[in-house]
């Protein structure tokens, strides 16, 4: 700020002056005001005024701004009047720069919040971070340290300053293991150093420097790293405005920075996310196809089949072949669990179905069970295997799955495990007889524990009358129903 002087102050046309003449009219007084160089500026010099010992000093603060020329108490009053004035004004002045550099405080302040709010990249934030740091804050040396994690180390994401004044890393004026940089991200407050060299945890690159200021870089409750200023010229100690500001810049620093990061972890979600979608839909055609390669032509029978997956894979499979003399071999099974981890186990099993040499469903089932319990660790798997003959004799055995329905009868089974709990386990065969307008149905759970928005279950009762329709119509009626689960449906038909 200019310095102030008593011919600015008691200019012609000064508010000062008006009140100056005012004083000296109603006194009468007979004085003569004068500045430091001796311009006479009120009044007139009377003959030998230097002489005459009565020179009273204007003065504000520690400056003296000029004299009142005159005798008795009256020139000593105005002397007062004039030098209190002359403190008024130089309040006016001070309070006035304080607010315009406030006011350019905030509007850059403002400037970098909404260029941080744009950055995106951590380096980017701490680069403009720090430059407008370094627009407000005299520093020679300045550095943004940013932790890749809340565990990880600190990384310096931007820096400035000849590093030759304190480091070693090159990069930064201060190390990453410094003790001041500690002490900051330990209490989670910023910190004023006016006299590196004196102070006991600086190192020797430390002592170079003559103040430094830092404040922590906060969002929320955790700190990410901090922002440090430096100064290594005499005589340019830090204030605590200063750090009011350091910690204004580090807090929307901190903010941007943890968006910045909230952002980086959304972009690589949703790109695991996509990889994730796209591995499913890979293992959904894959799915597809090895079940379509399941079933194959099996003359002297009418096969419908559908499979109604609850999501891009599931867990539901079948199997349809033809049998020696002309029977037809039929498996539908149910494994637990979901996604691909099921899929993976159908197509293990669709697999030791292909090598299967029996045609016995009980032998089929108990060889299944045991290459499921060498497996280990797969859960467990329930099926039913049936071998129907061209004269329509069947034969089935149920490994803890829906009993098949013949022309609406439910066919009982004894009750046995799932696959895969338990080695060699029997699994009893039952015999039957479809005519040449029966209908076999085959189902998984996936229809009668379909559930409306009611929460109402489709339940066994409505089995009898729905599986003497289509396999389509069968599933359809469960999925619209409300499908919670994989719908799959075998109907088995004589030729006719």
């Amino acid at each position: 700020m200019p310095g102030l002087n008593l011919r600015a102050l008691l200019g012609q046309k000064t508010a000062s002056m008006d009140v100056v003449r005012k004083l000296c009219e109603s006194l009468d007084a007979d004085l003569c005001v004068v500045d430091s160089t001796g311009k006479v500026l009120l009044g007139e010099l009377p003959n030998g005024a230097y002489d005459s010992g009565f020179h009273y000093p204007i003065v504000s603060g520690e400056t003296n701004l000029g004299r009142v020329i005159g005798s008795g108490a009256t020139s000593l009053a105005m002397a007062t009047v004039v030098s209190h004035l002359a403190d008024r004004e130089s309040q006016q002045r001070a309070l006035a720069s304080e607010t315009l550099t406030l006011y350019r405080e905030i509007h850059l302040i403002e400037q970098l919040s909404e260029d941080l709010a744009a950055l995106l990249n951590i380096s980017a934030i701490s680069e403009s971070a720090l430059a407008q740091a370094r627009r407000l804050i005299p520093a020679t040396h300045g550095a943004v340290f940013v932790n890749d994690n809340s565990s990880g180390p600190l990384k310096v994401t931007a820096a400035f300053g000849d590093s030759e004044a304190g480091t070693k890393q090159g990069n930064s004026f201060l190390e990453t293991d410094s003790a001041f940089i500690a002490s900051v991200l330990e209490r989670s407050s910023g910190e004023i150093v006016n006299d590196c060299a004196s102070d006991s945890r600086s190192v020797d690159c430390e002592k170079k420097l003559k103040s430094l200021i830092l404040a922590p870089l906060r969002t929320g409750q955790s700190t990410v790293g901090l922002i440090a200023l430096a100064n290594a010229s005499d005589n340019a100690p830090y204030s605590a405005a200063n750090l009011k500001l350091l910690n204004t810049i580090a807090l929307q620093t901190g903010t941007a920075i943890r968006n910045a990061t909230l952002c980086a972890e959304m972009v690589e979600s949703a790109a695991v996310r996509a990889a994730y979608t796209a591995e499913l839909k890979a293992a959904s055609s894959v799915q597809q196809m090895l079940l379509q390669s399941a079933s194959r032509p099996t003359p002297g029978f009418q096969v419908e089949s559908i499979y109604l997956p609850a999501s891009e894979v599931g867990g539901d499979f079948f199997f349809v072949q033809p049998g020696p003399e002309g029977s037809l071999l039929a498996i539908i099974g149910d494994v637990s669990g979901k996604g691909l981890t099921a899929a993976m186990r159908v197509s293990m099993i669709l697999g030791v179905l292909r090598r299967e040499t029996s045609d016995d469903p009980s032998e089929i089932l108990f060889n299944l069970n045991n290459a499921l319990v060498a497996q280990g660790q797969l859960g467990f798997t329930t099926a039913c295997s049936m071998r129907i003959s061209p004269s329509g004799e069947f034969i089935f055995a149920n490994a803890g799955h829906i009993a098949p329905y013949l022309s609406g009868t439910e066919m009982g089974a004894d009750s046995a495990l799932p696959l895969g709990i338990m080695h060699d386990q029997i699994y009893e065969p039952v015999k039957g007889v479809m005519r040449p307008n029966d209908q076999l149905a085959l189902l998984s759970d996936g229809v009668p524990e379909a559930r409306s928005h009611s929460s109402e279950l489709f339940g066994f009762d409505r089995l009898p009358d729905l599986t003497m329709h289509s396999a389509q119509e069968i599933a359809l009626a469960a999925q619209s129903f409300g499908q919670e689960d994989d719908i799959t449906v075998l109907t088995l038909r004589l030729a006719q």
